[in-house]
């Protein structure tokens, strides 16, 4: 199966209008988003200017060969990194096929096409793990435990999945005391402790059957939750298990357990984006900087570390401020959530935040966070990037666009 891609096919005639719906409805296409949209590669600029180009985009295009190099050229204009292209045209010359291929095009078919042709062109270019397209991996950790990170975990997935309609997956790595299939009160049909105790049967495909949907976006790997001798867990064996999550969703959250050990040092530096609970007193600040200052240094300036403070006025006599947190290290707070029982009759009830209380105030805080941290800001129109202006330049080079 071809995982998590999301693909727009602009059709410019009823015939192949019919071949991409073929297409849409291949079972290895099943965990794809396919959007059909009329009026071929003019269609295609237009909606572009507003919208972000996919990874990967087929259009058809019924002109002339001239034509079709220079509406190209205005494509690529607006093209985001990354994007690939397939088009579909009306022309068929070799010429055109090579100076398409050498200006960036994945690959020209001459219409009429098949279904199962499109499927395999798709399949070379994605069915490689390499290439394939990646979800944003974001991982919870408690400065020390008790200090909320599960909580906070579930109840961003679950804003997430509200606020975006995208599909998630929430990994509970907590073999012992996990509580992801209490909070949203699923039965798991095998857990993740039996996964990573045998690193070798893990696939997609059992990952596919075994994973728990909870609703239209929102997929769960529950722990086992069981007292007992786990095997030693691997680096290895998460760095399976986080690959291949990723490549299944654009958006893993990952929950993990309150210790120390090799495979959970690679998980937050992993992180596209980490997130530190704290509570606000003197040991959660030494333990968060001393967490900063072991993995810090080694995650890249473009995947930031989020600092949550969590439970204040619990104690207000003896708690640290925000300030307190913020100059010591050097990092400012994201949210500051007081403690409140709310957060105890949600769960008591199998519910998260905005299930229970949906006009709470700590509702939208919540929200806000989620959508910070998985990089889900107001729509802005796509820059030109680096793979666009490289097209457009073969383009200009060849004197066909201005």
């Amino acid at each position: 199966m071809i995982y998590r891609l999301a693909i727009d096919c602009f059709h410019a005639t009823t015939e192949v209008e019919q071949i991409f719906e073929q297409f849409r409805q291949d079972r290895l296409l099943g965990k794809s988003r396919i959007a059909l949209r009329p009026g071929g590669l003019g269609a295609a600029i237009e909606h572009y200017h507003d919208n972000a180009t996919p990874p990967l985009v087929i259009v058809e295009d019924n002109g002339d060969q001239g034509g079709l190099l220079e509406r190209l050229g205005r494509l690529a204009e607006v093209c985001v990194a990354g994007s690939r292209v397939l088009v579909i045209g009306h022309v068929n010359d070799i010429e055109i096929y090579r100076n398409l291929l050498s200006r960036g095009v994945s690959e020209y078919f001459v219409a009429p096409v098949s279904a199962k042709q499109l499927l395999g062109a798709v399949e070379s270019l994605f069915s490689d793990r390499a290439s394939a397209p990646r979800g944003r991996l974001v991982v919870f950790f408690g400065a020390r435990g008790g200090a909320g990170s599960s909580t906070l975990a579930h109840n961003v997935a679950w804003s997430l999945s509200k606020a975006t309609g995208e599909e998630m997956i929430l990994l509970d790595l907590d073999l012992a005391f996990g509580t992801v299939g209490l909070a949203f009160n699923v039965e798991a049909r095998q857990t993740v402790g039996e996964l990573l105790g045998e690193p070798e049967r893990i696939d997609a495909q059992l990952l596919d059957r075994i994973l728990v949907k909870y609703d239209d976006c929102l997929q769960l790997l529950p722990s086992p939750s069981e007292l007992r001798s786990w095997p030693p867990i691997e680096v290895e064996a998460v760095d399976k298990l986080l690959d291949l999550t990723r490549q299944m969703a654009p958006l893993v959250l990952v929950d993990l357990p309150h210790l120390w050990a090799p495979w959970i040092a690679h998980a937050l530096e992993r992180a596209d984006d980490l997130i530190i609970v704290a509570q606000p007193d003197l040991p959660n600040l030494r333990d968060a900087k001393a967490l900063l200052d072991e993995v810090g240094q080694r995650r890249g300036a473009d995947a930031p570390t989020h600092l949550v403070l969590n439970k204040l006025d619990s104690y207000k006599k003896t708690q640290l401020s925000a300030k307190d947190f913020e100059e010591t290290l050097k990092v400012k707070p994201a949210l500051c959530l007081p403690f409140d029982p709310i957060f105890g009759e949600a769960s008591n009830n199998g519910q998260m935040l905005g299930e229970a209380a949906k006009t709470h105030k700590l509702v939208d805080p919540i929200r806000q966070l989620a959508l910070l941290v998985a990089h889900r800001g107001p729509t802005v129109a796509p820059r030109r990037t680096p793979a666009g202006e490289m097209f457009s330049s073969w383009l200009k080079k060849a004197k066909l666009v201005k």
